[in-house]
């Protein structure tokens, strides 16, 4: 059993969570960062063997030097949803938050960092724009989220670049922690929540991949360092090309009873083009990925997340 301990900025997140839940089973010990009045709250009700919260305040300026302490490695997950915050807010959280957990991570000593990326960053075209096709796209939430993670990412890369003795990889609802308080913080099991109540999902690549396995590659990857000087320390996890009409058609056939919910079938818009397949092999070459959780189970547990935050959020507000 390890007794490391590893720092999980954005514990109270979507993936955080689940990194913190893969982290403590496989035997590390996790501290993680909350924000203000979260900070409390997950002190107060958030019990787990191995387990403790820090405050941390602001990502882009907030003093890191208690939350390093001791610790053997770094996993940074931070990092608003899409839609939360402007493109200059979103932008200064993902570009100089993710440098200044690394930089003081590096400081302290820490060797070992893993930063979360996104699909966005597979695609070139989002870390190009200019500002007038910016300004044009502001109200395009993914859009926006795209650009600032994969000027984050390109950020990182040139830090770890300049720093050597780093070690740098990017890459249902975990049960430890409190449960979304609302729509707009369920992360990407809004989507389901979108089909489930006849609305279109997000006009986007449809590759899925379970929140688990993603939180399972983080700590692969952070096991993994170091890794040879001639590795590419980007992992791509995804299970499946999945889209939306698909996953939709695949709930009313497993969940008739939903059926009546649904965003019609015949009203999802295809993507234009050909969708591509993203290539996972090093991911279960260097990782161990031996398989991914089944497209089917992710969706039939995501439904059964968001029925019961339906039902869970109707007993709060009565």
């Amino acid at each position: 059993m390890s007794k490391q301990l590893i720092l999980v900025t954005g514990i109270s997140g979507f993936i955080g969570g689940h990194v913190a839940e893969e982290l403590l089973r496989r035997g590390f010990q996790v501290r993680g960062t909350v924000r203000g009045a979260k900070y409390h709250t997950f002190v107060n009700a958030v019990k787990a063997p191995g387990l403790e919260f820090i405050e941390v305040d602001d990502v882009v300026s907030g003093d890191f030097t208690e939350a390093l302490k001791g610790v053997d490695g770094v996993i940074h997950t931070a990092c608003p949803l899409p839609g939360k915050k402007g493109h200059e807010e979103l932008l200064s959280i993902a570009v100089q938050g993710t440098l200044n957990v690394v930089r003081q991570a590096q400081q302290a000593g820490v060797k070992k960092i893993v930063v979360t990326s996104t699909f966005g960053a597979l695609l070139s075209l989002w870390g190009e724009t200019d500002d007038a096709e910016l300004e044009k796209n502001k109200d395009e939430k993914y859009y926006v989220y795209f650009n600032a993670k994969t000027k984050a990412e390109r950020a990182l890369w040139s830090f770890a670049a300049e720093h050597p003795e780093l070690e740098v990889a990017t890459s249902p609802y975990a049960k430890t922690f409190p449960l979304p308080a609302n729509v707009d913080t369920m992360a990407t099991n809004e989507f389901i929540h979108l089909i489930l109540n006849k609305n279109e999902p997000p006009f986007a690549p449809n590759w899925m991949v379970d929140v688990r396995d993603v939180a399972k590659a983080h700590v692969l990857a952070l096991e993994k360092l170091p890794l040879p000087s001639d590795v590419l320390r980007r992992f791509i996890v995804n299970a499946a090309t999945y889209t939306w009409a698909s996953a939709a058609a695949y709930i009313k056939k497993s969940r008739p009873e939903l059926a009546d919910r649904l965003f019609p079938l015949a009203d999802v818009k295809p993507l234009p083009g050909v969708l591509s397949n993203l290539v996972t092999t090093r991911a279960k070459e260097i990782l161990g990925f031996s398989e991914f959780i089944p497209t089917e189970n992710a969706i039939d547990e995501a439904v059964d997340a968001v029925l019961m935050l339906e039902k869970h959020w109707s007993k709060v507000k009565n």
